[in-house]
């Protein structure tokens, strides 16, 4: 290992831990997260034959290291709501009326992301969130770029379906 292959991959973790963050909803846990993926990545180091950009596979590293965390994770719930304290906490500057709304509405956006399929839920995340292409998603899933979109289309889909009314609702007010 040398402390350029680490600089490398150092480059890459604000996204891997955004990734991590948005698949195990709790700070502490993705950043477990992202620790094990960057020690994988630097052991596999001399393996990796560029056949994807580093980016795509320390990111395929960092979901599969994040879904081992959520199969042995039983506090997975729990992260959503220490994640939707602290961002209400950035927003409460308008007064606690406006900040009991975005409240309400930032729990039940990230209720209708968890309620995504998981499939669904990943490409989104890639796509919509983290600004990865969908060709870049298809790589980093394994999958062809046509489900990638299709996953997309159908968690956006269900998004408008949950929220819409929600959101119609702050417009008439």
């Amino acid at each position: 290992m040398t402390s350029a292959s680490a600089n490398q991959i150092a480059r890459h973790v604000p996204r891997m831990y955004r990734v991590a963050l948005r698949m195990v909803a709790e700070a502490d846990t993705a950043q477990d997260v992202v620790q094990e993926a960057c020690v994988k990545a630097l052991q596999k180091l001399d393996g990796f034959e560029g056949r994807s950009s580093l980016a795509t596979w320390l990111h395929r590293i960092t979901i599969n290291c994040a879904s081992d965390a959520l199969r042995s994770d039983a506090k997975r719930r729990q992260g959503h709501g220490q994640l939707q304290a602290w961002a209400v906490s950035a927003v409460t500057e308008n007064g606690p009326a406006e900040a009991a709304e975005q409240q309400e509405l930032f729990g039940l956006a990230w209720r209708a992301l968890d309620d995504l399929p998981a499939e669904c839920r990943l490409a989104f995340a890639l796509t919509q969130l983290d600004g990865y292409s969908y060709d870049e998603a298809a790589e980093i899933e394994g999958q062809p770029r046509g489900t990638i979109a299709s996953r997309v289309y159908r968690a956006k889909k269900l998004l408008l379906e949950q929220m819409g009314p929600h959101m119609h609702r702050r417009v008439e007010q």
